[in-house]
């Protein structure tokens, strides 16, 4: 198995669970520190079922057995106390304690994101992107502003790249996409019906086809030739998966730096070039 959390790796798989196996995943999910302190029978009384269901839960999930899975939910929940991570957040904490919470949740975002990034298949995104013709970007929602500041990104390195947020456009834009192209998604939950049917029309068409998910086994990220994870512990509060925002976008700035120090000559002149077009428009606006 991938080296993962244990909370993640339910929330990843939690939709193509059964419905026993999501009751004794929602028991996790909802009382993890009790549950690394029970042994299978006693975990199989809580959930209402047979203890070969939590065994055959523990192995959907990408374990071995229940005691792999307990090792794992453990190393993670001390994981999260060094990290000062509390994961929920109550309508009775104070703005300063709700603070705090955001705060560790985006630090342990980073954290946990940069530990299981892979260096070679970073180098294979960047030298997709670095070849293609064209970049096509798509994202939806909480997303498409993700993929608006890629995009600003790679047109300032030279990158001919186009974003598309609207769903028929997406669909229409890869018209124009060949194998001579690459095709990003940015989308949280790698389920996003328009993301996802754009990027397999973009596949069809031949495109090398990368995303950035939180959810590795989801259908857009079976559709890509390489996807980028995000990992974080979503935390209860009005604004989803903030914590993966902030991780998506250091991976952003992470991406275009490296293909910025792939001509570090160029992208300084074209830095200092940005700069003194948007002083022009600075100087306009006081005019």
């Amino acid at each position: 198995m991938e080296e993962r959390s244990c909370l993640q790796a339910i929330r990843s798989r939690y939709a193509s669970l059964t419905g026993t196996e999501k009751r004794i995943a929602d028991l996790i999910l909802k009382n993890s520190d009790a549950v690394v302190r029970m042994s299978v029978d006693a975990l199989a009384r809580q959930a209402g079922t047979a203890k070969s269901a939590v065994i055959r839960c523990s192995k959907s999930l990408g374990f071995s057995g229940y005691a792999q899975l307990k090792l794992a939910l453990a190393a993670e929940i001390s994981k999260n106390r060094q990290l000062g991570f509390v994961p929920y957040i109550y309508p009775e904490d104070s703005a300063g304690q709700i603070v705090e919470k955001v705060f560790s949740a985006n630090v342990k975002a980073l954290h946990d994101t940069l530990e299981r990034l892979d260096p070679a298949l970073l180098a294979r995104v960047l030298s997709i992107l670095h070849d293609a013709r064209q970049i096509f970007l798509y994202g939806v929602g909480t997303s498409a502003s993700m993929v608006t500041e890629l995009q600003y990104r790679l047109i300032q390195l030279g990158y001919p790249a186009f974003a598309f947020t609207d769903p028929g456009t997406m669909k229409v834009s890869t018209m124009n996409i060949d194998s001579r192209d690459a095709a990003f998604a940015i989308s949280y939950s790698g389920r996003t019906i328009a993301t996802t049917q754009t990027m397999e029309l973009a596949k069809q068409a031949g495109a090398r086809t990368l995303c950035i998910t939180s959810y590795p086994d989801s259908p857009l990220a079976r559709l890509c030739t390489c996807t980028i994870g995000v990992w974080c512990d979503e935390v209860r509060y009005p604004v989803e998966a903030m914590s993966a925002k902030i991780a998506q976008l250091s991976l952003i700035y992470a991406l275009t730096t490296a293909l910025a120090a792939m001509a570090p000559e160029d992208a300084a002149a074209r830095s200092a070039r940005t700069r003194s077009l948007i002083d022009s428009i600075r100087l306009e606006e006081t005019l």
